[in-house]
């Protein structure tokens, strides 16, 4: 019942529920993929998306239960009852000005946060996820999530706001 008098505060209230508003949530149940927070009254199952700009292989080491994160409200709808949120919205997203801070042809360390078909996804140390192809002379096998190697930047995708480059070496 005490979620439901939340839940109606939240929806009588205007300015609590104007898109934008930045809400604090708190973490509940903590999975390697997806996190359950309670917002205003709501359970709200978040994925790793919309959690990070960057890849995170595992949340549980991230978030922990009982962790307060804010998110940003992105829609309120009292007829549904239902509010939609984003935790990455509340931080900048590192893409802009990763051009300047990690030009075409640099060399940077980075950290395998995930993997994809084809390549991996390698954290930079300022947060920008950089989606890179392996080495000729590496195999896939020879690499594991939360390696430590050195990349090369080759190009920046201002449409999907990515970074790509290649593998150099593990370090």
């Amino acid at each position: 019942m005490a979620l439901g008098y939340a839940r109606n505060r939240f929806f009588r209230d205007r300015q609590r529920n104007e898109p934008g508003r930045i809400l604090q949530c708190n973490v509940l149940v903590v999975g390697p993929k997806r996190i359950l927070v309670e917002c205003n009254g709501f359970d709200i199952s978040i994925r790793n998306r919309e959690l990070s700009y960057t890849a995170i292989a595992d949340l549980r080491e991230e978030y922990k239960p009982g962790q307060q994160v804010s998110a940003r409200l992105k829609s309120a709808d009292p007829q549904a009852g239902t509010i939609e949120i984003s935790v990455k919205e509340v931080n900048p997203n590192p893409y802009f000005g990763a051009e300047k801070r990690h030009p075409i042809g640099s060399t940077r360390k980075a950290v395998i946060s995930g993997t994809y078909a084809g390549g991996v996804f390698c954290r930079l140390s300022d947060d920008t996820t950089c989606m890179c192809l392996y080495s000729p002379n590496y195999f896939k096998e020879e690499f594991y999530i939360g390696d430590a190697v050195l990349i090369s930047i080759s190009r920046f995708d201002d449409g999907k706001k990515q970074v790509y480059g290649r593998i150099l070496s593990k370090l």
